[in-house]
């Protein structure tokens, strides 16, 4: 009986052994491909937005006048960027463009910080940037990244005006001029 079991033993031993030689796996494989063009797209939000300031008296006979933001809503814009791997980084400029700013006065856009929305390698605000009819970087080091889309997604915009020269100013009802912005590698 003991012999018995020992060839039985063996035996089991001997086909758990050979076993997994006739029990071979096949495999097959595939290339998997795809693409990613380089990407930069921006926008502002919301789509009906106008910047309205007015300059008006002083309270005050022989005071300075009072500049004041009419328009309350906000700005905020949003992009998209993929770039080359070791690519250059990304810019926001921001532009006067269709007329130009009325004699004697300043224009800044200032940009925030980005919103927590998104993804990582969002740019970073230059500060309030003095705008004029060439273009000026208010978002620089935008990497490969996205900011979200609508109101408080991306940069918030703040604008402000100043009186540079009063001599200069010439009273008027009604002064437009376009602000650009273009997103471009650095």
């Amino acid at each position: 009986m003991k012999i018995q079991i020992k060839y039985v033993l063996c035996l089991a031993m001997l086909v758990f052994e050979i076993l997994p030689v006739f029990s071979q796996n096949e495999s097959g494989s595939i290339n998997v491909r795809f693409s990613i063009p380089e990407i930069a797209v921006m926008d502002i939000e919301p789509d009906y937005n106008n910047i309205e300031f007015s300059v008006s008296a002083s309270a005050d006979p022989g005071g300075e006048p009072a500049l004041k933001q009419i328009s309350g809503e906000s700005v905020w814009i949003n992009y998209s960027s993929a770039i080359r791997k070791n690519g250059n980084k990304r810019s926001i400029n921001a532009q006067v463009t269709d007329n130009s700013l009325p004699e004697g006065i300043s224009f800044y856009i200032e940009a925030s910080a980005a919103s927590p929305f998104g993804s990582r390698n969002q740019g970073v605000s230059t500060g309030k940037v003095k705008i004029t009819q060439e273009p000026r970087p208010i978002i620089t080091g935008i990497g490969s990244c996205f900011t979200g889309d609508g109101v408080n997604m991306g940069h918030e915009l703040r604008y402000f005006v100043e009186i540079t020269d009063f001599e200069k100013i010439e009273s008027k009802t009604d002064q437009v001029f376009t602000v650009m912005y273009t997103i471009t590698d650095n």
